[in-house]
């Protein structure tokens, strides 16, 4: 179990050691369009030391990202058939990397001063061939002269106010710039940029979208739920179980060619859903058909499946690494099912009261509390960046270095690759 910030006893030169090595992250946000499939990514710095000064070593922060996508990973394996959208500070827009002009776009970071060598550099790129983005843009005497070099502009949209979101867009409009709306974070919001007439948008509103009251629940994901409740209830006979699972049949045939597939290595072929059950046994059974009946649900993103496929991945194997090696599913469990609310568009509290989880598993989603829950929160930290409420202090005295927490995450999306091929979804492909 991980020990508590004030159990851990550190030498200064042993803390100072840990916070400055450089530490290699990596992580996508997913674009989306109106009818909310990915468009393309924005590739994220995640080294704990660049994302606490990146706004002192932007530089620094934008190199790192572009050198684990395009080198230590291949940018294919990040982001699939899309683009990548990266920080570009001033001195990589002089003096652009040589990495793929197709795949990659330009995003100039906001605040930089704009001067004829600025625009000379942007135009030069452009000749080549790249495309260019304006982030968090501001509408000024100085940045007007950036417009007729951008062929994407992101407006935050929790920084400008509804007058002067309305006066930007029709300002920008007559130019045929694509428009991203960045930080949607609720469903209201989505809609009404929407009709303002962005025409990407990226934010936090697929992760945790916002409830519709009286919207109610779907057949299908009803039938999704049921099937979750039943998986979840330790008295279930097997034969119900399996009746279930037979009532879909896309849902029995993926779970078959998942059994039958490599990662799991069996000596001879699994024909009948009775053997897949008996043979993966309720636990894993429980786990992989949570995912594979969520994926099956219709209007939601692919995306949404990899996130939760790596957030769970990233959980089990976080609890291998802190000696918790006897219960690794329980782990995956509560981070799969941590991304329900997403998927049925309801609080997560109140789908959980129609689960039979224990108050173990149901209290490490709602309230972070035991082992599970405090690796849950880990990476939901990770997840959004947000490294101050990452005890990196614990996590080493537990036996995990920053650097091994890196590798782990480039390992789950790897995993999960792997995983969405067998499933015959393939990465990002939404």
């Amino acid at each position: 179990m991980i020990a508590t910030h004030s159990m851990i006893q550190h030498n200064n030169d042993k803390l100072i050691h840990f916070m400055t090595e450089a530490i290699p992250l990596l992580a996508r946000q997913p674009i989306f369009n109106g009818n909310m499939q990915v468009v393309a990514y924005e590739l994220l710095c995640r080294n704990s030391e660049l994302t606490q000064i990146g706004t002192r070593d932007g530089d620094a922060a934008s190199s790192q990202v572009l050198l684990n996508a395009f080198t230590e990973l291949s940018i294919e394996q990040v982001v699939g058939k899309h683009k990548a959208f990266v920080n570009f500070t001033r001195t990589l827009i002089d003096a652009p990397p040589p990495f793929s002009r197709q795949k990659l776009v330009i995003e100039v970071l906001e605040g930089q001063k704009v001067d004829a060598a600025m625009l000379h550099s942007l135009m030069q790129l452009r000749d080549q061939g790249y495309t260019i983005a304006l982030d968090d843009f501001v509408l000024t005497r100085e940045t007007e002269s950036l417009v007729a070099y951008a062929d994407i502009i992101k407006l935050d949209v929790l920084n400008l106010s509804a007058e002067k979101l309305k006066h930007h867009i029709e300002y920008l409009k007559p130019f045929g710039i694509t428009l991203i709306a960045e930080k949607v974070e609720t469903y209201e919001m989505f809609e009404h940029c929407k009709a303002l007439g962005f025409d990407l948008f990226q934010g936090y509103f697929l992760a945790k979208p916002k409830v519709i009251t009286g919207k109610k629940i779907s057949e299908n994901k009803q039938s999704v739920l049921q099937l979750l409740s039943a998986l979840h209830d330790p008295n279930v006979p097997i034969e119900k179980i399996e009746r279930m699972i037979a009532r879909d049949t896309l849902l029995s045939f993926k779970l078959l060619r998942l059994v039958n597939s490599a990662a799991f290595g069996l000596s001879r072929e699994v024909e009948s859903l009775r053997q897949a059950i008996m043979l993966l046994g309720l636990n894993k059974l429980r786990n992989w058909v949570n995912l594979l009946a969520l994926s099956n649900l219709s209007g939601k993103p692919h995306e949404l499946s990899i996130a939760a496929l790596t957030r769970a991945r990233m959980c089990e194997l976080i609890s291998t690494e802190i000696n918790q090696r006897n219960r690794p599913d329980s782990f995956f469990t509560v981070g799969l099912l941590s991304t329900l609310d997403a998927f049925l568009d309801t609080p997560l509290e109140e789908l959980l009261a129609n689960l039979s989880l224990s108050d173990t598993l149901n209290n490490a989603m709602l309230k972070h509390s035991g082992p599970e829950g405090m690796v849950l929160q880990i990476v939901q930290s990770h997840e959004q960046g947000e490294w101050d409420k990452i005890d990196w202090k614990a996590l080493e005295s537990a036996g995990l270095s920053a650097e091994r927490l890196a590798e782990i995450y480039v390992d789950s999306l790897r995993w999960v690759a792997e995983t969405m091929n067998t499933l015959g979804l393939g990465p990002a492909q939404s």
